[in-house]
């Protein structure tokens, strides 16, 4: 019986912490004050925006994070993944207001990229991208980037609040 729990124990947390090891590259946050929305709205569409346009090779899809430890409240954010990059779009309420996050992150190098002569020859050579994986890099970056501003404008727009500024929507 001992091993029994033991063994769901150890499922349990593989499950919860045995994600796909990323480093967060750029993050964009803005807290916006006295605007109030749903996130399941936003989520919703964000992801219909990115549908809309047939962006190949993303995946969408929603992915929890326990707020501070194992047993604390989880938090959904919506998950947008292309190849080796990933984007973690947050949307909250707080306070008065509510707050808008998104992190790309990229995944973490795997055995086959740390092998030269395998990464050269399967074409996952970070050191080395060709041209057309550097633009389909740029391009999807710049319209998830691009959309989440998209679907901001026309909430703010919609509830007659003050647009982004300039600053306020470059990424860092």
């Amino acid at each position: 019986m001992l091993y029994v729990i033991i063994l769901i124990v150890i499922v349990i947390l593989v499950a919860v912490y045995g994600k796909t090891p990323m480093t967060i590259q750029k993050p964009w946050q803005h807290f916006f004050d006295n605007v109030q929305f749903s996130t399941v709205d936003f989520y919703q569409m964000v992801e219909a925006a990115i549908k809309e346009r047939e962006m190949p090779g993303v995946s969408i899809e929603q992915e929890t994070f326990s707020e501070s430890h194992l047993f604390s409240d989880l938090r959904a954010y919506l998950k947008i993944t292309h190849g080796e990059y990933v984007f973690y779009v947050g949307a909250a309420p707080f306070g008065t207001g509510t707050f808008v996050s998104s992190w790309l992150c990229v995944k973490d190098e795997t055995w086959v990229n740390k092998i030269w002569l395998l990464s050269k020859l399967m074409g996952k050579d970070r050191k080395n991208k060709t041209f057309y994986q550097r633009d389909t890099e740029a391009m999807y970056k710049g319209m998830v980037h691009g959309i989440v501003l998209a679907v901001i404008d026309e909430i703010t727009k919609t509830k007659g609040f003050r647009g982004l500024t300039e600053f306020e929507r470059r990424l860092p």
